[in-house]
């Protein structure tokens, strides 16, 4: 060691621990030899020695004054060993707990510098927040301050955001507008379709939702593009689901008259609307709709459905029969019509759009659409419905997908003959009772179905929970 180097290369005085000051050991012969030298064999101590360090006491020695005797650390008085007291002993001094009142005094210190540094944090915060809302367009002063802490922080990214593009990943384009009240548009995709049960699922041009609510149009037998196109000429703002069983009504009521199956449905709607683009999606109105054979469906989902979604509006285009009852007032099978019987009853009280068009023409085996059409005014109103003549027909719409499922020389225009309305139940007759007649109904439901649905939905807002 030289100077107040230690042996590890450090300065004593930058030690974790004391060191010790450098002692000098002087060299210098002694009489007798080294301190550490065994002594000669047979050699007595000298008068002023007790002896050597290391030698054993003489065993007729008394022990002196005050000594207990006995190794040390040893009582002879007990069987054990005795604690060894090393209190004066300690090479730093002895320690003790502190007092109450010192731990008091600790304990206040670290709170107030606790209380210091929030403070200096939240004016930090605060007067950087109040110059970048300053700055901020929009953003008065006054709104900043009335807005939680996380918009506050949020604000505070977004204006840093402006700064570089390390800065835009702090706050996502759709938070910042949901956090100010607004909230973006989703992106939907309205090209091609998505598979659902039984059908396919369209997104048409008109279908802009504002949030993650959107309402539906669930229509039952026709052609799938037909269909999407009415919807977007009539500039319907809803989902367009069309489902296709066959050609006859019996694949629908079989279908639909196992429990369950049009909830299922409706969540398999709900999946496939989310892969359109629409995020969480949430089903807020549904209006079922249907053109001849379809009919069959709708009656089953009217009797059985569990009234898990908002029904607004049924809409059926020349299409509800059933068979004869001859036992009956109205020659009908009632029981047949019970659940559309319920339904036009909702409608005359406003409850819910139910908007039936008819042909002329007669089945002859069973029960015309004009026949059940009547049927149902009666039973809605408690007593027998006169119509009155109708005059206005409904604009010729000429559409892209109606090419080629009519012959130009065949197709037919809606020219109106009868029509009724109690509150909300609107039946309207039109001439006819050719096949292109009936195809009619299909082709033209964008001016005279879909109109009134658009008009009804255009309002917005949820409508009253249907317990039924």
């Amino acid at each position: 060691m030289k100077g107040n180097v230690r042996a590890d290369r450090l300065p004593a005085d930058l030690s974790m621990t004391p060191t010790p000051p450098p002692v000098t050991v002087i060299q210098e012969p002694l009489e007798g030899g080294h301190p550490l030298d065994p002594p000669p064999l047979g050699a007595t101590p000298a008068p002023d020695e007790p002896g050597f360090l290391f030698d054993p006491p003489p065993l007729d020695a008394a022990p002196a004054a005050g000594d207990p005797g006995g190794a040390p650390g040893l009582d002879p008085a007990l069987p054990g060993a005795s604690p060894l007291h090393l209190a004066g002993v300690a090479p730093y001094g002895s320690w003790s707990a502190p007092s109450p009142d010192e731990r008091r005094a600790r304990r206040w210190r670290a709170l107030g510098a606790f209380f210091l540094a929030a403070a200096t944090v939240i004016g930090v915060v605060a007067l950087t927040a109040r110059a970048v809302a300053t700055r901020m367009p929009g953003v008065s002063g006054e709104s900043f301050r009335g807005m939680m802490p996380v918009s506050r922080a949020l604000l505070v990214a977004s204006r840093a955001a402006r700064d570089g593009a390390a800065a835009r990943v702090l706050v996502a384009p759709e938070v910042f507008a949901r956090w100010q009240g607004s909230t973006p548009p989703p992106e939907i995709r309205h090209d091609g379709y998505a598979s659902i049960r039984g059908g396919v699922l369209f997104t048409p041009e008109s279908f802009q939702p504002a949030g993650s609510s959107y309402d539906l149009l669930l229509h039952f037998h026709g052609n799938t593009q037909l269909v999407r196109e009415s919807a977007e000429v009539a500039g319907l703002n809803a989902a367009v689901a069309v489902i296709n069983l066959g050609i006859s009504s019996g694949a629908y009521e079989e279908l639909y008259a196992q429990p369950g199956v049009y909830e299922s449905l409706l969540a398999d709607i709900d999946r496939a609307v989310a892969q359109r683009g629409l995020p969480t999606p949430r089903l807020r109105r549904v209006a079922l709709s249907s053109w001849s054979a379809g009919y069959g469906a709708v009656a089953k989902i009217l009797e059985l459905r569990r009234g898990v979604e908002d029904l607004d509006a049924i809409l059926v285009t020349d299409g509800i029969h059933c068979g004869f009852a001859p036992d009956q007032p109205s020659g009908l099978n009632a029981l047949q019509l019970a659940s559309f019987a319920r339904a036009a009853q909702r409608a005359a009280e406003g409850q819910v759009l139910f908007t039936i068009t008819h042909s002329e023409i007669d089945p002859i085996a069973y029960a015309s659409s004009s026949a059940t059409a009547s049927y149902l005014l009666d039973a809605a109103a408690g007593y027998p419905v006169e119509r009155s003549l109708a005059f206005d027909a409904p604009p010729h719409l000429r559409l892209r997908a109606a090419e080629g499922a009519v012959s130009k020389k065949l197709e037919k225009q809606m020219i109106p003959t009868t029509e009724a309305h109690l509150g909300e139940l609107h039946v309207r007759g039109f001439r006819g009772n050719t096949p292109e007649h009936h195809m009619a109904h299909l082709l033209q439901m964008a001016s005279t179905v879909l109109p009134e649905l658009v008009e009804r939905w255009s309002v917005g807002g949820d409508p009253p929970r249907d317990p039924r």
